[in-house]
């Protein structure tokens, strides 16, 4: 047992809401207090997650820097000062840049482990990037990965060796989705009628918005009541809005932005898509299917192990907007199985992904680190 609370620095770019920021944002605020003082440091901008974090009381630091304009050296030497100047036990770092200079940054500090996270498996091959990752593996002590597929995509493209990696799915806290209103009034609270379906995540390419507004010309036209929500910002809302215009389904969807109160969101659909072109693990999802939603989603990644078809959802192919109105459809006319599935996520998610047994997790690997037990 540590003789003091062992200092653990969570580094990420910034903390705007998303997936691996909320994650990050729940280490901060899970783990043991008695065991662990966890401050939380951006590279760039600090970010919505950042500010909710401060405001509760949560050191959290910010270098405010521009990734893209400022030069690599001074980035890594940035980085450096702030380590050099918290001192923490163990850096955890999230996501590729975090996870270059801030490796690279700890080189030669007295730190008891450096943790890297990687979120996202591979979509496409960036030379440079498997070269980073394969000779910084060797720095790093652990490299934590969220699903099988990401495993084999770093194992076999960046050739970490297999003794550094471990899964480490995320976790979500049910309690924060359990509100005391039915689906109907979480309907009415947002101004919705009818067969709500929806998806909540960043508006980029990897989140496959646009196949599923691809999908709603069909779905109109066999759904007269049909609804859509969209959750979420990014640099692909002003092109999507533009999409579901010209499709002549703009009047169906409804874009939300960015919301804090996902439980009302999610108790207002009927059935959650997660129509991604790669993925990790998504948040999004767990959280859906832990509020208890039939969902649909694409083959791919940790998507794919999550879902079971025809258990607790669909999966369809990605980029397969006909796949999708047909998944859509089937949920849409067997009510029964909407509610079974809904039920047999719930249990996936309370058996497997609690935000509870992922921190019991990393505070074990934390402190086999501090006792030199894990290098």
């Amino acid at each position: 047992m540590a003789s003091r609370r062992i200092k653990v620095l969570q580094l990420i770019s910034h903390l705007p809401v998303g997936g691996a920021e909320d994650l990050v944002a729940a280490i901060v605020r899970g783990l043991n207090p008695q065991l662990f003082q966890v401050q939380a440091a951006t590279i760039g901008p600090l970010g919505q997650v950042g500010e909710e974090l401060r405001k509760d009381g949560f050191e959290v630091f910010s270098l405010d820097l521009d990734l893209k304009r400022t030069p690599f050296s001074r980035l890594v030497l940035e980085v450096r000062g702030l380590l050099t100047r918290i001192a923490p036990d163990i850096l955890h770092t999230h996501l590729y840049h975090p996870n270059l200079y801030g490796r690279l940054a700890a080189l030669g500090l007295p730190l008891k482990g450096v943790v890297a996270s990687v979120h996202n498996s591979y979509n496409r091959v960036k030379l440079h990037r498997a070269l980073w990752n394969f000779l910084l593996s060797f720095t790093s002590h652990r490299i934590l990965v969220s699903s099988l597929q990401v495993w084999q995509d770093v194992r076999r493209l960046d050739r970490v060796p297999e003794r550094k990696l471990e899964i480490l799915p995320y976790g979500v806290k049910l309690e924060s989705l359990e509100i005391p209103i039915s689906r109907q009034e979480a309907k009415n609270t947002l101004g919705l009628s009818g067969f709500v379906v929806g998806t909540v995540g960043r508006l980029e390419e990897q989140k496959g918005h646009r196949y599923l507004l691809a999908a709603l010309p069909e779905l109109s036209r066999r759904l007269p009541d049909l609804a859509v929500l969209l959750v979420g910002e990014g640099r692909e809302a002003a092109a999507l809005r533009s999409q579901a215009r010209e499709l002549g389904v703009g009047h169906l969807v409804h874009f939300q932005g960015t919301r804090r109160d996902l439980g009302l969101v999610l108790r207002a659909m009927d059935v959650f898509v997660q129509p991604s072109l790669w993925e990790g693990l998504p948040l999004a999802l767990l959280l859906a299917m832990g509020a208890g939603l039939p969902v649909v989603g694409t083959r791919v990644s940790g998507i794919s192990e999550v879902i079971f078809e025809g258990v607790n959802g669909l999966l369809v192919p990605p980029k397969d907007s006909a796949a999708l109105a047909r998944a859509i459809l089937e949920l849409h006319s067997r009510p029964d199985k909407r509610e079974q599935w809904g039920r047999a996520a719930k249990e996936t998610v309370t058996r497997h992904y609690s935000q509870e047994a992922m921190l019991r997790r990393l505070e074990g690997l934390y402190l086999a680190l501090w006792e030199g037990k894990d290098s």
